[in-house]
């Protein structure tokens, strides 16, 4: 292994690290949540990070995101921006979350935390861990016989975000999380992936038979 070594506070600690190095890029909708739970936009220093893929083509009526390798999928400038997270993110999954867990997703939050909230376009179970020195900070998940708080710092805990509401409690300290989803099915990818070579394949046939 390239990064980690199967201590997850050493680990985590890297994980820390690597993200400092990264560039991450708080979307527009992430900031208007904050805002309508604290009051106050967040600052520069914090951020809410989508590393994956959207429907979004567009940032901007002068920017556009880059062509994923999926049919009408983009990459979100978090992704276009660190190539090299995949294979970190891969690796680390590979030390602490289930080896059938199949995710094309990761959330990387940085002193961010919203309003209750579920996370409804994804696909079934997700997988969270909390990094950092902070005390406090816990997973909130409203169940049906109550709410139920979870200790997350440097223990990865799988919750169906998608199906419970759930946010975070307070804390102190510098709280960094990760939390690894999908929006589709590897099925459902592959598709995807099938749908655009296709597509490629027949649109250059066309452009050379002209």
């Amino acid at each position: 292994m390239k990064y980690f070594t199967g201590d997850i506070f050493s680990d985590n600690a890297m994980m820390i690290e690597i993200l400092l190095d990264s560039k991450l890029y708080t979307g527009t909708d992430r900031k208007k949540k904050y805002k309508e739970f604290k009051g106050v936009y967040p600052t520069s220093k914090q951020c809410s990070a989508t590393w994956g893929y959207t429907r979004r083509g567009k940032m901007s009526e002068t920017k556009c995101r880059e062509e994923s390798q999926y049919y009408s999928y983009y990459m979100t400038k978090t992704m276009s921006d660190n190539p090299h997270l995949e294979a970190i993110f891969n690796e680390y999954a590979l030390y602490y979350l289930p080896e059938d867990f199949f995710f094309s997703q990761v959330q990387i939050n940085y002193d961010f935390d919203i309003q209750p909230h579920t996370d409804s376009l994804n696909q079934q179970e997700s997988w969270i861990v909390g990094l950092g020195d902070y005390k406090g900070g816990e997973l909130a998940i409203e169940y049906e016989k109550g709410t139920e708080l979870i200790d997350i710092r440097d223990k990865p805990y799988k919750f169906n975000g998608s199906k419970y509401t759930h946010w975070v409690q307070p804390y102190k300290g510098h709280r960094w999380s990760l939390v690894f989803f999908t929006h589709h099915t590897k099925d459902k990818l592959q598709e995807l992936k099938d749908k655009k070579i296709w597509l490629s394949y027949n649109i250059n046939d066309l452009s050379n038979n002209k």
